[in-house]
């Protein structure tokens, strides 16, 4: 379930950008993620910065209802591109994994709402 998170990173780029969506998940600098409501504990060093952290799957639907950007994921040969289209258009770089891909595409999405602001 850990891999429908996005990394510390990106949640905090989120969040900086505006993203209040409500997140099941909080995530501290080391990628050490926390489920609420599990048996497992967050962590409680004071030296970490724990934040929320979304799914993937909210961040592009954030983007999508918000900016009207609509990322793709293509598939060749193993390798993977991402893509946007609807408000902008742009084409990534191949990559190995679909999560790199999407990973990609998630900072890019953030880079040009970045720039907006």
């Amino acid at each position: 379930m850990e891999k429908e998170f996005v990394p510390y990173m990106i949640a905090f780029d989120m969040m900086a950008i505006g993203f209040k969506e409500s997140c099941i998940a909080t995530i501290d600098q080391t990628d050490y993620l926390h489920i609420k409501g599990t048996k497992s504990l967050p962590r409680g060093s004071m030296m970490y910065d724990t934040i929320d952290c979304p799914t993937f799957s909210q961040c592009f639907r954030w983007f999508r209802e918000n900016y009207g950007y609509l990322p793709n994921i293509h598939n060749f040969n193993r390798n993977f591109k991402a893509t946007l289209s609807g408000n902008c258009n742009w084409l990534g770089s191949w990559t190995k994994t679909y999560e790199e891909a999407e990973i990609e595409c998630l900072k890019k999405l953030i880079e040009i709402v970045k720039e907006k602001k």
